[in-house]
């Protein structure tokens, strides 16, 4: 009876993230685009207002736009990421943290996976190396390490972000 319902949980866990998966990258890209074209906008109309008579030229006020905007875009898309990989991780972990000064993303399961072997846990890690490195992709992130910790902080997996989620022995 124990081990049935450990598979059903499973499969329960393994939909959810396909429909979370399945629907929150659907929404993304269209929220993206969206993102793009008002942020273009908004550059075009800043660099129009910055030409005016101040001393600089056309091409250095571009430039100081661009990058004043690559810094706050980095810090709001690293929040943003793990705003995402929290809301389609949902149900699968209690928590996503994402670290960008070490560009490790932390994942906190929950205390019942200490009874699972690793061959169970297995297809939940790679549900949430997907995301972690879907998402990735999508908010500039470059292959994000992967730890997987329980609720008290031992680490159970992990990747360094060029090679796959292994279960530390």
């Amino acid at each position: 009876m124990e081990k049935r319902d450990k598979i059903l949980a499973s499969v329960t866990i393994v939909v959810t993230l396909v429909f979370i998966l399945f629907f929150g990258l659907t929404a993304k890209k269209d929220n993206s685009r969206n993102n793009y074209e008002d942020s273009s906008k908004i550059s075009v109309e800043k660099n129009s207002e910055d030409d005016s008579d101040n001393g600089y030229s056309k091409s250095e006020s571009m430039m100081s736009s661009v990058s004043s905007s690559e810094v706050s875009s980095s810090s709001t898309d690293s929040i943003s990421y793990e705003e995402k990989v929290n809301k389609l991780s949902y149900g699968t972990v209690q928590s996503a943290k994402y670290n960008k000064d070490t560009n490790t993303l932390t994942y906190t399961g929950f205390e019942v996976w200490s009874d699972y072997s690793n061959d169970d846990l297995q297809h939940a890690m790679d549900i949430l190396e997907t995301i972690a490195n879907k998402q990735a992709v999508h908010y500039g992130m470059h292959n994000p390490a992967i730890d997987v910790v329980l609720p008290n902080g031992k680490l159970i997996a992990s990747s360094n972000g060029k090679d796959d989620i292994e279960f530390v022995e």
